[in-house]
Protein backbone atom coordinates (compact mmCIF):
# COMPACT_ATOMS: atom_id res chain seq x y z
CA UNK A 1 0.00 0.00 0.00
CA UNK A 2 1.05 3.67 -0.97
CA UNK A 3 1.98 4.90 2.19
CA UNK A 4 1.36 8.84 1.36
CA UNK A 5 -2.11 8.74 0.35
CA UNK A 6 -2.97 5.26 1.80
CA UNK A 7 -4.00 3.73 -1.66
CA UNK A 8 -3.17 0.24 -2.25
CA UNK A 9 -2.57 1.66 -6.17
CA UNK A 10 -1.25 4.51 -7.62
CA UNK A 11 -3.86 6.84 -9.69
CA UNK A 12 -2.60 8.08 -12.89
CA UNK A 13 -4.52 11.47 -13.99
CA UNK A 14 -6.70 10.80 -17.60
CA UNK A 15 -10.13 12.05 -19.54
CA UNK A 16 -11.37 8.70 -21.45
CA UNK A 17 -14.75 8.29 -22.52
CA UNK A 18 -16.61 5.74 -21.14
CA UNK A 19 -20.39 4.18 -21.13
CA UNK A 20 -21.61 2.70 -18.10
CA UNK A 21 -23.68 -0.07 -18.10
CA UNK A 22 -25.85 -1.00 -15.13
CA UNK A 23 -25.34 -4.72 -15.03
CA UNK A 24 -28.70 -5.53 -14.47
CA UNK A 25 -30.07 -3.23 -17.19
CA UNK A 26 -27.45 -3.38 -19.86
CA UNK A 27 -30.08 -1.49 -22.23
CA UNK A 28 -29.54 1.60 -19.95
CA UNK A 29 -26.13 3.10 -20.47
CA UNK A 30 -24.60 6.55 -19.54
CA UNK A 31 -22.05 8.77 -21.26
CA UNK A 32 -19.05 9.72 -19.20
CA UNK A 33 -15.47 10.79 -18.88
CA UNK A 34 -13.03 8.52 -16.39
CA UNK A 35 -10.41 11.61 -14.50
CA UNK A 36 -8.04 8.93 -13.23
CA UNK A 37 -7.31 5.47 -12.77
CA UNK A 38 -5.45 2.43 -11.12
CA UNK A 39 -4.91 -1.17 -11.14
CA UNK A 40 -7.87 -1.55 -8.43
CA UNK A 41 -10.15 1.20 -9.78
CA UNK A 42 -11.36 4.25 -11.74
CA UNK A 43 -12.72 7.52 -11.05
CA UNK A 44 -15.85 8.56 -13.50
CA UNK A 45 -17.95 11.70 -14.07
CA UNK A 46 -21.40 11.23 -15.83
CA UNK A 47 -24.47 13.31 -15.74
CA UNK A 48 -26.22 10.19 -14.47
CA UNK A 49 -27.71 9.63 -10.96
CA UNK A 50 -25.85 5.78 -10.24
CA UNK A 51 -26.91 3.54 -7.26
CA UNK A 52 -23.99 2.84 -4.92
CA UNK A 53 -23.24 -0.97 -4.71
CA UNK A 54 -24.54 -2.19 -7.52
CA UNK A 55 -22.62 -3.69 -10.45
CA UNK A 56 -21.60 -1.64 -13.62
CA UNK A 57 -20.13 -2.38 -16.89
CA UNK A 58 -17.56 0.27 -18.25
CA UNK A 59 -17.16 0.17 -21.78
CA UNK A 60 -13.84 2.41 -23.00
CA UNK A 61 -14.95 4.14 -26.28
CA UNK A 62 -11.33 4.32 -27.32
CA UNK A 63 -10.15 1.09 -26.39
CA UNK A 64 -7.22 -0.12 -28.11
CA UNK A 65 -5.19 -3.32 -28.19
CA UNK A 66 -1.97 -1.57 -28.11
CA UNK A 67 -2.77 0.80 -25.45
CA UNK A 68 -0.87 1.18 -21.97
CA UNK A 69 -3.70 2.14 -20.00
CA UNK A 70 -7.21 1.01 -19.15
CA UNK A 71 -8.20 1.86 -22.41
CA UNK A 72 -6.30 -1.39 -23.66
CA UNK A 73 -9.46 -3.52 -22.46
CA UNK A 74 -12.72 -3.23 -23.98
CA UNK A 75 -14.44 -2.82 -20.79
CA UNK A 76 -14.37 -3.67 -17.05
CA UNK A 77 -17.32 -5.20 -14.39
CA UNK A 78 -17.10 -3.05 -11.91
CA UNK A 79 -18.51 -2.13 -8.36
CA UNK A 80 -19.78 1.61 -7.42
CA UNK A 81 -18.08 2.25 -4.27
CA UNK A 82 -18.60 5.89 -3.58
CA UNK A 83 -20.15 8.72 -5.32
CA UNK A 84 -20.30 12.57 -4.80
CA UNK A 85 -22.66 15.37 -6.41
CA UNK A 86 -20.82 18.72 -7.95
CA UNK A 87 -20.51 21.13 -5.39
CA UNK A 88 -21.66 24.07 -8.07
CA UNK A 89 -23.29 23.34 -11.28
CA UNK A 90 -21.88 27.14 -12.69
CA UNK A 91 -18.16 25.15 -12.74
CA UNK A 92 -19.08 22.14 -14.42
CA UNK A 93 -17.27 20.71 -17.65
CA UNK A 94 -18.94 18.76 -20.21
CA UNK A 95 -22.61 18.70 -18.29
CA UNK A 96 -21.23 16.03 -15.58
CA UNK A 97 -22.84 16.32 -12.52
CA UNK A 98 -21.77 13.20 -10.57
CA UNK A 99 -18.87 11.92 -9.45
CA UNK A 100 -18.30 7.58 -8.66
CA UNK A 101 -15.61 5.34 -7.74
CA UNK A 102 -15.45 1.95 -9.37
CA UNK A 103 -14.01 -0.67 -7.76
CA UNK A 104 -12.51 -3.56 -10.40
CA UNK A 105 -14.06 -6.80 -10.00
CA UNK A 106 -10.28 -7.83 -9.85
CA UNK A 107 -7.18 -6.13 -10.08
CA UNK A 108 -6.52 -4.87 -13.68
CA UNK A 109 -2.44 -5.27 -15.10
CA UNK A 110 -1.47 -2.13 -17.12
Amino acid sequence: MKEDDNRMYERYECQFPVKVYPQDKPDDYYYGLTYNYSQGGMYVKTDAKLSPDNYYFIEMLNYSADATGPEKYEAFDAKLRWSKRAESYSTLKNGYYYGYGFEYSSPVVY
